[in-house]
């Protein structure tokens, strides 16, 4: 219940008539409905979403802050389907990744800037994971860069820099063809436009 809070407030609203769809003898039934009563409970379940929300903030940090009018919302629809498969929440980001992709390519999630700006981070996302991954070849491999490319459709100076600010960027960008380069040299990410 801690990783559902419309569980438990439904459990505190409704008692035993919430937990009906579980198989539960009466003793675990009085046990939950003792837990959501408990004072920590809502507590319990705030710092669950925090710890679930901290990885995807930390690899989509300008996505979130473009969407974060409409982000609790889709987060709460993210989490009824996927349930953590550890307790380091490691598979947040890549369910969060792919959650966003399905939302945006059915026309769900319709901000102008959406897509390229979640574009941009996977990018940058995919490039800072090769950094574990090369941490255990030998030297000369790892002493490559690597690089995407990251086509905007609006200008990336205008548009980064305010969502970096965690601004609301212009909603009347014009529309270009932009390209972004993002190379990671050693362990530095290096921006630059094509």
């Amino acid at each position: 219940m801690t990783l559902d809070p419309v569980l438990a407030a439904s459990v505190l609203r409704r008692g035993a008539d919430a937990l009906s769809g579980y198989a539960l003898t009466a003793i675990e039934q009085e046990r939950l409905i003792a837990v959501v009563h408990q004072r920590g409970m809502s507590v319990n379940c705030t710092l669950a979403r925090a710890n679930r929300f901290a990885p995807i903030a930390d690899a989509f940090p300008l996505t979130c802050s473009l969407l974060k009018p409409w982000l609790r919302p889709l987060l709460d629809e993210l989490w009824s389907v996927h349930r953590p498969d550890n307790y380091q929440f490691a598979g947040e980001v890549p369910a969060f990744s792919w959650f966003l992709q399905q939302k945006l390519s059915q026309g769900k999630v319709t901000h102008p800037y959406a897509e390229e700006i979640f574009r941009y981070e996977c990018a940058a996302w995919a490039l800072i994971q090769t950094l574990q991954s090369s941490a255990a070849r030998p030297t000369p491999e790892r002493a490559l860069d690597k690089s995407l490319t990251v086509r905007f459709t609006h200008d990336p100076h205008m548009l980064v820099p305010a969502l970096e600010r965690d601004e609301t960027p212009p909603p009347d960008l014009p529309a270009g063809d932009y390209l972004v380069r993002l190379t990671l040299r050693g362990d530095v990410l290096d921006v630059e436009t094509v």
